[in-house]
């Protein structure tokens, strides 16, 4: 039962990390309004949240129900999924920096113009494209992990 309910967990939240990364992917343009801003930044919050939900329901899954520790850690895909799951977190750190940034901005400016462009950093874009390539590539080694491939 608590396998069930802690790989249940484990998904539901790894469907939030997928849904914030599209969000992301898709509406950080290279100019964004403020309000733009203010709503990215709560689904960056989101974002580590479901992240955060993702790595200790993983860790528990991992080391305590479910399969044996055995089976999953002499996998080098395994230790694979787990070096591009904390990259694309790494990934994370300078769009989080942005939008948080400019939501508090947004937020403490509400009187301000909404429709103000904001230009967005080069280097966040390209990292939250980046982000949903690794997260594409981190599903397909679970896949592949799960089948037993790698062993």
């Amino acid at each position: 039962m608590a396998y069930e309910l802690i790989r249940l967990v484990h998904f539901a939240a790894l469907f939030v990390v997928s849904a914030t990364v599209l969000i992301h992917y898709i509406a950080f343009a290279p100019e964004i309004t403020r309000e733009d801003a203010r709503n990215l930044y709560r689904v960056d919050m989101a974002f580590w949240a479901a992240s955060a939900v993702v790595l200790i329901a993983g860790l528990v899954l991992w080391l305590g129900v479910g399969k044996p520790a055995s089976f999953y850690s002499p996998n080098s895909l395994f230790h694979t999924k787990l070096g591009l799951f904390f990259g694309m977190l790494l990934c994370s750190i300078p769009a989080t920096k942005f939008f948080r940034l400019e939501g508090r901005r947004a937020e403490i400016d509400a009187d301000a113009d909404a429709d103000v462009k904001i230009v967005t950093p080069t280097l966040s874009r390209s990292l939250v494209r980046g982000k949903f390539l690794t997260l594409a590539v981190i599903f397909i080694c679970a896949y592949l992990v799960a089948r037993g491939v790698g062993l």
